[in-house]
């Protein structure tokens, strides 16, 4: 049974960062590493008693958790199993709100957010350099409303 625990060990953090089918999706301007800041927490992603990723949440305010999935390819079969047990997580605690941004032409990454119940609420234009290539980023969201209704 796929699940998320809160907290992820050295070992594994290093796992994430270091596979090439995660990390081919960062930014030019921002290497493949850990994000240690106050706000930020990771999530570990089990199915069963297999590390299959993790998740990132940022705290970017009293009611707004800020998503990222760091799956590894083996767990794409659970993604959304994964997923939902990430935003059951986020919505245990006293938010309003999730946010997703996802770099353009990443329509893979964006169709698991809308499968899981986001909704596309914009788009921040010329927001990344990815590869040489100026893109743009979308902006998807989910209220505590929406996903209480699910």
């Amino acid at each position: 049974m796929p699940f998320v625990t809160e907290g992820i060990t050295e070992e594994n953090l290093s796992i994430v960062y270091s596979d090439p089918y995660i990390t081919k999706v960062g930014h030019d301007h921002r290497k493949a590493e850990p994000i240690i800041h106050p706000n930020v927490l990771y999530l570990s992603a089990w199915v069963g008693d297999v590390f299959a990723g993790a998740f990132i949440v940022i705290q970017q305010s009293d009611v707004e958790f800020e998503l990222h999935a760091l799956l590894k390819r083996s767990a794409i079969k659970h993604s959304r199993e994964l997923g939902d047990a990430c935003l059951r997580w986020a919505f245990d605690h006293p938010i309003l709100r999730v946010t997703a941004y996802i770099i353009e032409g990443l329509e893979a990454a964006k169709n698991y957010c809308l499968k899981l119940g986001f909704k596309e609420e914009g788009c921040r234009r010329c927001a990344c350099v990815q590869n040489g290539v100026v893109k743009d980023v979308y902006v998807l969201g989910m209220t505590r409303q929406e996903w209480e209704s699910k």
